[in-house]
């Protein structure tokens, strides 16, 4: 690394990396591909890029020179300086991945701090693009340091975004504890104890000590997600930070997130008389105190059965949870009735997919509540959340000889999930997913790009994950084609399902049109189960692979049996 001066921009400082390629053309590549994609992010917690130049078949990268110190340098401070730190790196990192990057070594040595108390993301080194080249530079083997590196990856797992908020959780309880969260000692010692999971416990945390731990989960899938932590760094620091700014995204009938948090703004604004003149909830500012409070929480945890009210419901008829239908985002609950037959009433969660619901919304404190006209078959709800980013549906259904007023059990059962709602954050789940099961997956993550490959022009950069990642959709750039991949549970496959086939030893069925119209669906069996609800039934997990488009239904097939092949291949064994 050199300090130097840019002589176009008035000498302005910078700093060099020289990368030695040694005349390698691949090598030199990989330096310049590495500067065009950081220097995609602007972010004032992340050290900017600026330029990548040739000289002698070297490459010089210039970089932002930051006048400071490192957070090695810094030594130990108090919980709130650290949480304050860490709401700022949090933010570099929220940015760094929605520009589809990994650091892959997050440690107290690659971040700087200037002399105005900024933390900054550095050295990039052993970045790498998701979905792309193992690394970008190639400047060594190991995928993070010791101590600081996510147990998944020291058992051989994958590197993800979670692997990188937990080197951030890691390097913030070195700022705390003056070590790493396994202690210190060789390598060899500190991959052991990672992958042992003998973590130590902070000793100076305070009030840190519940976020510290959330980063430092074992289990990837129970980790908090970084924009979450930024934002309860944040809370805990009192200071404010920024994450990622939301691409506009115009492919497609989906616009981001940041659509639907407009769509929120204009519907509570439409019903703003509902609260009184001059009432602004306690904010004081003209916006109520909760808008933009996030009620979900960490999305794998957060449960829908929750917000069914049972005693409400049971009033219509005899009522039992069903807890086994689709992913752990729905809880649905039957209801019978002698003269009225069977009603079920489904509860699910989904995150934005940048169309807001249609439709007016009335506000029941925090929550917007749509409703819709139903018909003899199906009655629904929409509630709206603070945070834009979030929706609860509510769905009455009954077959065709059932005599229920639908909108009325719609009503019921939305009523009860708005009173939950406004009580606080949603109820966590009350047992923890089987070890075994698909859901402790993310479904993005069960394709590689060797896997991605054969989706004929996929933007594997982009991948759209659903609520919890037991959804995730990928478009091609070169057609109207999706591929999506599902997580799902229901009953066990029968004879009448579809076509059955094997892939990657594990039962599967072929259902073209099942999902949708111009549609194939592979459905891989996962496992079988006893049923939660002590209803004597048995579930199975699935992992549905489900291409779309306009090719003929053979065509759709055929693809969708290529991509469920490496998918299923990734399935854990049970």
């Amino acid at each position: 690394m050199w300090r130097a001066a840019d002589l176009r921009l008035s000498e302005r400082p910078v700093a060099l990396k020289r990368a030695l390629s040694g005349g390698d053309a691949a090598a030199a590549a990989k330096v310049r591909r590495e500067a065009e994609v950081l220097a995609n992010i602007n972010h004032p917690n992340v050290v900017t890029v600026y330029d990548a130049v040739e000289e002698d078949d070297d490459w010089w990268v210039v970089m932002e020179f930051v006048n400071g110190q490192t957070l090695a340098q810094l030594g130990t401070v108090a919980a709130g300086e650290a949480a304050r730190y860490g709401a700022q790196l949090a933010g570099g990192l929220e940015a760094v991945h929605a520009n589809g990057i990994l650091h892959r070594d997050i440690k107290p040595a690659n971040v700087m701090v200037t002399d105005t108390g900024h933390a900054k993301l550095a050295d990039f080194g052993i970045a790498r693009q998701v979905h792309a080249e193992p690394t970008l530079t190639g400047t060594g083997a190991v995928t993070g340091t010791p101590g600081y590196v996510a147990p998944e990856v020291v058992k051989g797992g994958r590197f993800t975004p979670a692997a990188d908020v937990f080197s951030l959780g890691a390097t913030l309880f070195h700022l705390i504890e003056g070590t790493s969260p396994f202690g210190e000692g060789n390598a060899h010692a500190l991959l052991w104890r990672t992958a042992q999971g003998r973590r130590l416990e902070p000793e100076r945390a305070g009030d840190l000590a519940p976020v510290l731990d959330r980063l430092l989960q074992a289990d990837p899938k129970r980790r908090i997600k970084v924009e979450e932590a930024r934002l309860a760094l944040g809370e805990l620091s009192g200071e404010p930070t920024i994450g990622a700014r939301r691409r506009r995204v115009t492919r497609r009938r989906w616009i981001g997130a940041g659509a639907a948090a407009a769509a929120l703004v204009v519907l509570m604004a439409a019903a703003w008389p509902v609260l009184g003149p001059g009432d602004d909830g306690g904010a004081g500012n003209g916006s109520p105190a909760w808008a933009g409070v996030d009620l979900i929480g960490e999305e794998t945890t957060a449960d829908p059965c929750a917000l069914l009210d049972v005693e409400a419901l049971a009033a219509l008829g005899e009522t039992r949870l069903d807890t086994d239908k689709g992913d752990p985002a729905q809880c649905n609950a039957v209801v019978y009735h002698s003269e009225k037959g069977f009603l079920d009433v489904e509860l699910y969660f989904y995150s934005s997919d940048g169309e807001p619901p249609p439709g007016e919304a009335t506000m029941v404190g925090s929550i917007g509540v749509i409703r819709y006209e139903g018909d003899h078959d199906r009655c629904g709800r929409q509630l709206v959340l603070p945070d834009g980013d979030h929706f609860v549906t509510v769905n009455a259904r009954q077959d065709t000889s059932g005599e229920w007023d639908l909108c009325a059990a719609a009503d019921v059962a939305a009523d009860g999930a708005v009173a939950v709602l406004n009580q606080g954050r949603v109820p966590r789940r009350e047992e923890e997913l089987d070890a075994d099961s698909l859901f402790r997956l993310d479904a993005c993550e069960l394709l590689d790009s060797e896997g991605l490959e054969r989706f004929p022009g996929v933007d594997a950069h982009h991948p759209l994950e659903r609520f919890g990642g037991w959804k995730c959709k990928w478009y091609s750039t070169t057609s109207d084609s999706e591929l999506q991949l599902v997580l799902d549970r229901s009953d066990p496959p029968s004879a009448d399902d579809g076509e059955p086939i094997e892939l990657a030893g594990r039962d599967a069925i072929i259902r073209g049109e099942h999902w949708e119209a111009q549609s194939c669906m592979v459905s891989v069996v996962h496992r079988h189960y006893a049923g939660p609800d002590d209803d004597g039934t048995t579930t199975t997990e699935y992992l549905h692979v489900i291409v779309a488009g306009e090719d003929p239904l053979e065509e759709l097939c055929d693809l969708a049996v290529t991509m469920a092949e490496p998918a299923a291949a990734a399935l854990p064994p049970v």
